[in-house]
This record gives C-alpha cells, structure tokens and sequence, in this order.
C-alpha cells in the first residue's frame, strides 16, 4: 500500500526532469518564469544527417496588462542536454 501511495504523491520529481527558464518581454519588461519538462514535453526529430534530437516549443504570456507572446524553442540532445534555444518577443534572462 506505500507504494500505492508514493507513487500517487503529487509534486515528486527528479531534480533533473526540469529545464527551467525565465524570459523578459520586450514590449512590458515584465519577467515570466518558465519550465520544460525534459522527458514529456520534448517530440523527437531528426536532421537532415539522420541524427536525432528533440524540440519543444512553447509559448508564454505574462500576468500583467501587456498580452504580448514570447514564443521559445528548445533543442535538447538524446541524453536532454541543451543544445540551443531561440526567442521571439522578449529575452532570456537569468534566474
């Protein structure tokens, strides 16, 4: 029955199951945080050499009165290491 029960506990993760991000809109400044989760949100795809990587696309909005999109592309290799990240409408930033 604990096995049951750990396995339904919400909030448990691996440390290492998250890419998080944060990114600056360009129109309000206003800075939105953001996370991939690097085994379910990435689909597989292959380049043109036949080698394989993921992608992930997402699109984030702030809170504030600015409604403005910031569209973010991650790619991550077989082993869901970084290999590039792309922004439109805002900046990454740190933190």
């Amino acid at each position: 029955m604990n096995f049951l029960k750990n396995f339904l506990a919400p909030g448990r993760s691996n440390p290492g199951t998250f890419y998080k991000f944060s990114v600056k809109c360009s129109r309000c400044g206003e800075i939105i945080h953001g996370k991939v989760n690097v085994f379910n949100d990435p689909s597989l795809e292959m380049d043109e050499n036949g080698k394989s990587y993921y992608l992930c696309r997402k699109v984030l909005m702030g809170d504030q009165k600015c409604f403005q999109r910031i569209e973010v592309i991650f790619k991550f290799t077989e082993a869901r290491g970084l290999l590039d990240r792309q922004i439109s409408g805002g900046e990454f930033v740190q933190g």
